[in-house]
């Protein structure tokens, strides 16, 4: 009896594991369907660029970008990582350009990958401490995501009210901030 039962739960799951194999070989990563097509070696560039900017390596990152854009310039992810690249080497004019260049090579309809240039473009700017340009790119990028993601939307707008110049950001790392044992009780009294 316990043979039999044995056997079946061993059939029953085999069977099911295979039909969850079918159904895994069926299953395709996303597409970026809505892309300019990029050939090959443009890709494959633009991967790279890709992995040496997220390994700290920008200027790496820069130039297998600009090899992407000349095997391919209709392919908008080698523009979008030049542009990141520039941003991490404080080049912002090139970077934000090499954003707008990302932003109008991907399809309209591909609003997450235009999402990402616009939110680059604003983050980009605002560590720069170019604040005015920074308030007014994460209002786009708000308005632009707010259907989709009001979470992201409200993100961007708290990340607008809390941009600093360079001479701000140098004057607040330059304030001395006590250590907790200094904490004067009399000062800040508790309720």
């Amino acid at each position: 009896m316990v043979g039999r039962w044995w056997g079946r739960t061993l059939a029953l799951g085999l069977a099911m594991m295979s039909a969850q194999t079918v159904r895994a070989d069926e299953l395709k990563p996303p597409q970026n369907v809505n892309a300019e097509p990029g050939n090959r070696p443009s890709s494959e560039l633009g991967s790279k660029s890709a992995s040496a900017s997220m390994q700290g390596q920008p200027q790496e990152a820069l130039n297998l970008a600009n090899q992407a854009i000349r095997a391919d310039p209709r392919n908008p992810w080698p523009y979008y990582n030049k542009g990141m690249a520039l941003a991490a080497l404080g080049e912002t004019d090139g970077a934000i350009a090499a954003l707008y260049a990302a932003e109008k090579h991907f399809a309209p309809t591909d609003r997450w990958a235009r999402s990402l240039t616009i939110y680059g473009r604003a983050h980009t700017l605002s560590r720069a401490g170019r604040c005015v340009e920074a308030v007014q790119a994460f209002g786009e990028y708000a308005n632009f995501v707010m259907r989709e993601d009001p979470r992201s939307a409200e993100m961007a707008r708290r990340y607008a009210m809390n941009c600093q110049t360079q001479q701000q950001a140098a004057a607040a790392a330059a304030t001395p901030v006590p250590p907790p044992s200094e904490f004067n009780e009399q000062r800040w009294p508790s309720r």
